[in-house]
Formats: structure tokens, sequence, C-alpha cells
């Protein structure tokens, strides 16, 4: 009898989503004491960004954007936003914004996920990246370069007069460092 109710307790863990390993976890979280705090998160990632790498967002040198985009850059302007920090280097030409944003690692993934899926545009993966960088054309010459380190999402955004297309814009942009 008690095999009977043991393996009904099973077909019906099974019937509502559950298989038999999924039921134990559920019987320990049932036995584990209550608390106020959130569920348990999966592990982060053992390389982290700590807030601090924000503070000095202007990680190119005005040398590195003039040579990687043949732009040449009069000033260097950091800001700080909350998780986000940016630098623009601008010049007569145009401009390119570097932006850092900072993500709690245990929600990394669902958070970049999430701004790559509310970017607009055609997103192009570069495969074999070790930092899982991709290009975003949103028009038919200009492109933006993302890629990750660490807990950080690191965004390339170049705003210039005169755009060379979507080939050479990558070409320029991947001439410059990865950072941080």
């Amino acid at each position: 009898m008690r095999n009977s109710c043991g393996m009904l307790g099973v077909l019906l863990l099974a019937a509502c989503g559950q298989g038999a390993e999924q039921a134990s976890v559920t019987e320990a979280a049932a036995s584990a004491p209550a608390s106020n705090s959130a569920p348990a998160a999966p592990a982060a990632p053992v390389l982290q960004a700590d807030k601090a790498a924000l503070a000095q967002p202007c990680l190119f040198t005005k040398e590195q954007v003039a040579s990687a985009l043949n732009l040449a850059v009069d000033s260097a302007t950091p800001e700080t936003m909350g998780d986000m920090a940016g630098c623009t280097y601008q010049g007569a030409k145009g401009s390119l914004r570097l932006n850092l944003i900072w993500h709690d690692p245990v929600y990394f993934e669902q958070a970049t996920q999430m701004t790559r899926g509310s970017r607009p545009g055609e997103k192009i993966d570069l495969p074999g990246d070790a930092d899982k960088a991709w290009m975003q054309f949103d028009g038919p010459t200009g492109g933006n370069l993302h890629y990750y380190r660490k807990n950080l999402e690191v965004e390339l955004v170049p705003l210039l007069i005169s755009t060379p297309g979507r080939d050479a814009i990558q070409a320029a942009l991947l001439k410059l460092p990865r950072v941080p």
C-alpha cells in the first residue's frame, strides 16, 4: 500500500509538470525555514566588475579614437547615470559614444537579452568573439558595436558626419581595444 501511495505521488507530480528530481527539490524547499528574502539566484560569474568601474568611463585615449575612426577628437566628456556611465569623444566631424552598463551578475543574462531585444535594426553576431560581440545596424551606413566584459555591457555608438559604410564602420570599431 505504501509503495502505491509513493508511486501515485510521483505520477501526480509528473502530471503537474514536475518530475521526480523537481519533486525532491520541492520537498527540500518546503522543509527549509521561511525567509523574507528573494528566491535563491544562480551562481554569479567568477569575474565581476564592481560599480567603481563606472567612475572613470573615458577608457580610450583621444589618439585611439582618432586612429580607429579617422576622427580628430577635441574633447572627451565623461558622464555617470546610476548603473550606466559613458564618455563622448567629440570632434568636428562627429563623435563616438562609449557606454558602460553595469548589471547585477545574478541577472546579467536576462538584462543583456532584454537590452539586445529592445535595440532597433539588424543584429549580427561576430562569430567566435570571446566577448560575444555583435553589431547593430539601424540604417544603411552606420552601426554600433556591443560586447560584454565581466558583468558590464559595453556599447560603442559612432555619430559621424561622413559615415564610411557598414563594413568600414564595423572594421573601425573593431580596431579599438576592448575595455575595461
